[in-house]
């Protein structure tokens, strides 16, 4: 290591950090003084075997900067922060976990299917599973958001894009569950595995029926760039990827964005007396404030002189984008949950821009906006009442649990 390496006397490996949400302190005390930081993974909880340690890029523009930049910050050594074989790389992300030309054709080709025209056309069915949801909680007087609300939404609209037979889909959602929870150990490989089987048989299905399905699925199939085409297994990574990545961020963002708004009531009140007008800019805020997903990792490709110090070939790089998003030089109390900000900027959480900026981003926005809508319209009063429990993480911001009331008694 360099002699000017900054360490700042903790590491954002440490479990203990993260036991009540975002290590909000730790973070602002390296964006302000830590702009880029080495970081040591010793042994853990989380990871018995510990690391070889990582580089954090906190600050919103640095953030931002090296999501665009994948020649010099790749995502094709993976972007979970602990070193995988090629082939766990591979069935963990797919797509995610690409750069250079294999990641441009794999996303050409999805991108021909997953249009913002496309996922427009779904409003009907998110509303329709958004009533399913509502309609389990309305008469009661306590309920639990995550648990017994918002915990399949996102899952069953993910299921209607692939064309999941109904029968199939409570444990495809559990093999889910079990898949995110264990983030990066041995069994959470195993669980996506079995989801990418069981979407390589789908797809094999869908591949050799005659029919004029309209489902994503079918398009994904047939769609093709340059004459190519992706293979089953490809289908099956990809459909991997989009139930986790889609499943628990959209969780999250609601769950998270409803328990902020008990935080900032004025912001809420001020949403529901002119939603439509003021559902764009209060999704991405809500989106901005909760973050769902804390961080990704790059890899360096060569040498980086940054802030004084070496970042050497090989060197993972994590890209914290909770901090980014709290970056007070481009969001002026940060910390605030504020529906009528305006920023020059956009946030991060979506990825930061440049080729892997998040594909799923315009249906993650019409879930929130749809799922509030009908939330506020079926039950205006519906209200927090105790505490949330956390997921204890360093990659999700998510809640187990939040009480809350109907508001109905």
């Amino acid at each position: 290591m360099n002699s000017t390496l900054q360490t700042p006397g903790f590491t954002l490996a440490d479990p203990s950090l993260w036991t009540n949400g975002p290590a909000e302190d730790e973070l602002r005390i390296l964006r302000e003084n830590h702009p880029l930081s080495w970081h040591e993974e010793p042994s853990s909880e989380w990871f018995p075997e510990g690391g070889r340690g990582f580089w954090s890029l906190v600050r919103h523009e640095d953030v931002s900067a090296a999501s665009k930049d994948q020649d010099t910050y790749s995502s094709g050594q993976g972007t979970e922060l602990i070193d995988m074989p090629a082939e766990m790389v591979r069935t963990y992300g797919g797509m995610l976990n690409m750069t250079g030309e294999d990641h441009a054709k794999h996303r050409a080709i999805v991108s021909r299917v997953f249009t913002p025209r496309t996922l427009a056309q779904l409003a009907p069915q998110i509303l329709e599973h958004a009533r399913t949801c509502i309609a389990r909680i309305k008469d009661r007087e306590d309920f639990d958001f995550m648990e017994d609300l918002v915990a399949d939404f996102p899952a069953q609209i993910v299921c209607d894009l692939m064309g999941v037979p109904a029968e199939d889909r409570p444990e495809l959602i559990r093999l889910t569950g079990i898949a995110l929870a264990g983030n990066g150990t041995a069994e959470s490989y195993k669980t996506m595995t079995q989801i990418v089987e069981y979407a390589k048989g789908l797809a094999a299905r869908v591949e050799v029926a005659a029919s004029d399905d309209a489902s994503l699925l079918r398009k994904l199939v047939d769609a093709e760039v340059n004459g190519e085409r992706l293979s089953n297994e490809e289908v099956g990574i990809f459909l991997a990827l989009l139930l986790t990545a889609g499943i628990e961020t959209t969780a999250t963002s609601i769950g998270q964005g409803f328990y902020a708004m008990s935080q900032y009531p004025e912001q809420r009140k001020a949403w529901q007396e002119d939603y439509d007008a003021l559902a764009p800019r209060a999704v991405e805020e809500i989106v901005r404030w909760v973050t769902p997903v804390m961080h990704f990792r790059r890899t360096a490709t060569r040498d980086i002189e940054l802030y004084g110090q070496t970042i050497r070939k090989g060197d993972k790089v994590l890209l914290w984008y909770t901090s980014g998003n709290r970056d007070e030089s481009v969001f002026p109390e940060a910390e605030k949950l504020d529906f009528s900000r305006e920023s020059e900027v956009p946030h991060v959480a979506f990825g930061g821009g440049g080729p892997h900026f998040c594909l799923g981003a315009q249906l993650a926005r019409l879930e929130i906006s749809i799922f509030f809508k009908e939330l506020f319209q079926t039950l205006p009063n519906v209200a927090v009442n105790g505490e949330p429990v956390r997921l204890h993480s360093n990659f999700v911001n998510g809640l187990a649990h939040l009480p809350c009331t109907t508001g109905r008694a």
